[in-house]
């Protein structure tokens, strides 16, 4: 029995020392600490489901779980109050604002808001989260004229579609706007992975023994036809009808940046530290991104100008952060630091502004 506890702990020793280690290693060769690959896995197949074009798919209202809630508004997080009883804020956005790969749905940049809300005395606001990892600008306009219109927002930030101009992209001379990614690929988000990669992947040695024996392969177009000009005019319209409602029924509005990982310039000092985000970073920067990013600067240089609304850069606030590239799940998610620094800044921003009136109390 003591051999056999001498043997354990050996083991167990020479496992600590070997983790330690790989994450001396990680430090030097990607200049950052590693953190824990663990992220949420969604039952997307129980609170997506199948309506009739334009919208093609949405969220189930109602729909509960310890991991995703969706309410009246089919927004994702808690149930609003009954309307008029709080002032809201409400922003319409996809993945990175849905929240997808987060654990704990009470880490949402939404709810970290409200809460600072609350902590500064602003206790009448409520915030709505329209995020949705599934929509491109046509069903975000949809949604808003079906739904979140009666939501009846008192700001309403719209932060600019990587989904379009991916779609864009990727389907080539097959892609129109309004064109929904296939039933197959949203059901395709819905991962589970072993009880045993759970909990491997909170360990470097598991990250560096994956990273040197697998691969990501990036997006591939269907052909050479890029109906740019097109994706960029069916953005701006769809964008410039929910924006030109919502101020018609009183809400202030303004464009919000995405605050990806990456930059149109990428600095030769963070190349290594996007490797440890995501290892096929560079080619989504040379591909699909490079033309999302230019798409936001589109969005900002028109629709800023034509509605004389201000441009929230979320982007500028990650490029500050001391510790940037440890917001991110991949290039273009936030993990919980990520969110909360996505917290701090609209809250700022939203100060800075004057659109919060003053604090109750």
């Amino acid at each position: 029995m003591i051999i056999m506890l001498w043997i354990v702990g050996i083991i167990l020793t020479l496992f600590a020392l070997v983790e330690i280690g790989c994450r001396i290693y990680h430090l030097h060769r990607y200049r950052i600490p590693f953190h824990s690959k663990v992220v949420g896995e969604y039952p997307y197949s129980r609170f997506v489901e199948q309506v009739d074009p334009p919208l093609y798919y949405r969220f189930v209202k109602g729909f509960r779980s310890p991991m995703v809630n969706i309410n009246r508004f089919r927004c994702r997080g808690k149930e609003p109050t009954a309307d008029g009883t709080k002032k809201r804020l409400m922003v319409i956005g996809e993945s990175n604002f849905f929240g997808a790969k987060l654990r704990k749905e009470k880490d949402l940049w939404s709810y970290r808001l409200e809460r600072l809300l609350k902590m500064h005395g602003y206790t009448n606001w409520e915030v709505l989260n329209a995020g949705n990892p599934m929509y491109n600008t046509v069903q975000h306009r949809t949604l808003w004229e079906q739904e979140l219109r009666e939501a009846k927002p008192d700001i309403l930030l719209i932060s600019p579609a990587g989904n379009e101009v991916t779609q864009a992209w990727m389907m080539g001379s097959q892609w129109k706007p309004g064109v929904p990614w296939p039933w197959k690929f949203i059901m395709a988000l819905e991962r589970k992975s072993p009880w045993w990669n759970k909990i491997l992947a909170r360990f470097c040695f598991y990250f560096l023994l994956r990273r040197r024996m697998t691969s990501r392969p990036g997006f591939t177009p269907q052909d050479d036809t890029f109906k740019w000009e097109e994706c960029l005019h069916s953005l701006h319209e769809s964008y410039r009808s929910i924006l030109k409602d919502a101020l018609k029924n009183g809400a202030r509005i303004a464009i919000v940046n995405h605050g990806f990982a990456v930059d149109l310039a990428i600095r030769p000092e963070n190349r290594k530290k996007l490797d440890a985000i995501q290892s096929n970073w560079e080619e989504h920067t040379k591909g699909n991104m490079l033309y999302i990013l230019r798409s936001i600067e589109y969005v900002k240089d028109t629709l800023c100008r034509e509605l004389d609304i201000p441009f929230i850069d979320l982007l500028e606030t990650f490029q500050e952060y001391p510790r940037r590239f440890e917001c991110y799940f991949d290039i273009a998610h936030w993990n919980e630091r990520g969110m909360n620094l996505v917290a701090k800044t609209l809250f700022s921003e939203l100060m800075r502004l004057g659109w919060l009136d003053s604090p109750v109390g």
